[in-house]
């Protein structure tokens, strides 16, 4: 074994970091479609703020675990 964990095959180790990447890219997309809704309808701006950044946080530390490190 060279690089990254123990255990894993290389195969693995570039699941987890696809994975991650789709997780990143989706989180933006739902930071930027909540967004969007709260300037468009101007109601409930706060609460879609805090849902965005509650879901942006929840992926981050999904990644965090999963990676066991900052960067995949």
């Amino acid at each position: 074994m060279d690089m990254g964990r123990p255990g894993w095959t290389r195969e693995q180790q570039a699941g987890i970091r696809f994975y991650t990447r789709i997780t990143n890219i989706l989180t933006l997309v739902f930071v930027v479609l909540f967004s969007t809704l709260a300037i468009a309808t101007g109601r409930h701006r706060l609460w879609v703020v805090i849902g965005a950044v509650a879901l942006f946080w929840a992926c981050f530390t999904l990644f965090m675990k999963r990676t066991g490190k900052g960067q995949p």
